[in-house]
This record gives structure tokens, C-alpha cells and sequence, in this order.
């Protein structure tokens, strides 16, 4: 025989404690811990597992599927950006160099249009083996006409839009072990 434990005293139990809560309607103006009023976005709540895959199954089986909108938590760093699901917990072990990629695209020597190619090529090729994240090197812009870094400023927008954006999950800048500014991680989906 067990002995059961003893129940909590009254107004100890947590159905006591919330029992006169309501939930805030969104985009209600919302008191801050001072007690003062202000306007803020709604808080976007953590998805459970099931959620989180029925929301990924469809763009991920469907390459003609809507093309995500990509987030930018720190508007000062357009090479850090995630697809919808992608927490910041997610993009900081990205931009830690975690996971390790599985495949380098060194764009290096390419001009524009044909970097584009390659790199949209390469991620398709890559997502289709099974790799789960690659480190593009694209340079700081050193060799180029008046130092700029032309394909460092391209990448995002060419991660972010047509047949890349339904195969990448995320990107951040890689770590100096795997290349500094010269280079940029993409976390790829699962084929």
C-alpha cells in the first residue's frame, strides 16, 4: 500500500490561482511589469511537436508551394533570417556553426548571375541528398571592383525568394572557424 501525498492547502493549487484569469485579446494594449500601458505585437506562442509538423509538411513536400516570409530578428544583420517555425533559440545554434555543415559552395571567382546558379543548383542537390546544413563562401568583396562584397550583399535575398526559399529553413553568418564574414550557413529542409 502507497501512501498518497497530501493535497495542497487551499488557494495553494494553480486552478485557484488562475481561476479569475482571462486571456488577453490580440492586439489589446498590455501592461508591463510596472503597471503602465503600452502597445506591443502580440506574443507568438511556442507550437507543440504536432503543430509544428503539420505546419512543415506542406512546404516541405510541395517545392511549388507558397514561398515563406523570412524573419529578421536583429534588422541590422540581413544574413541572419529564418523561415516561419524557426525560433531564436534555432538561429543562434545555427550562427554557433551548430549543426556542423555537411558541404561547402564556394563561390568564389563567380560573378552574379552565375553564383546565382550554382547556388541554387547546389542547395537543390543538397537537399535532395539528405545534408541538413551547408557554409556558402561568398567572400568579403577583396578581389572585386571597389571592395564590395557583391555576392556577401546578395545572398539573403537570394535565400529568401523563388525555389531557394522553399528549400531553406534558415541562414546566419558562420563563426570564424568556418569562415567569419566571408561566409554564411544555411540550414537546409528535410526532402
Amino acid at each position: 500500500m502507497t501512501a498518497r501525498a497530501k493535497p495542497p492547502p487551499e488557494g495553494e493549487r494553480f486552478a485557484d490561482l488562475v481561476r479569475d484569469a482571462k486571456p488577453l485579446a490580440k492586439g489589446k494594449t498590455r501592461v508591463d511589469e510596472r503597471g503602465e500601458a503600452r502597445d506591443r505585437p502580440p506574443v507568438t506562442h511556442a507550437r507543440s511537436g504536432a503543430e509544428t509538423a503539420a505546419s512543415r509538411s506542406g512546404p516541405e513536400r510541395t517545392p511549388a508551394g507558397p514561398v515563406p516570409t523570412f524573419r529578421h530578428p536583429d534588422p541590422e544583420c540581413p544574413h541572419l533570417a529564418g523561415a516561419p517555425g524557426i525560433n531564436d533559440l534555432a538561429l543562434a545554434r545555427l550562427r554557433r556553426g551548430d549543426p556542423e555543415p555537411e558541404e561547402r559552395i564556394d563561390l568564389h571567382g563567380t560573378r552574379r548571375a552565375e553564383a546565382r546558379r550554382i547556388l541554387g543548383s547546389r542547395i537543390e542537390s543538397a537537399v535532395a541528398r539528405g545534408l541538413r546544413c551547408v557554409v556558402v563562401v561568398h567572400g568579403v568583396g577583396r578581389r572585386s571592383p571597389n571592395e564590395e562584397a557583391v555576392l556577401r550583399e546578395a545572398l539573403p535575398g537570394w535565400l529568401e525568394s523563388g525555389a531557394n526559399a522553399r528549400l531553406v529553413l534558415a541562414f546566419a553568418p558562420a563563426p570564424r572557424r568556418l569562415g567569419g564574414d566571408g561566409a554564411t550557413l544555411v540550414l537546409l529542409r528535410k526532402a
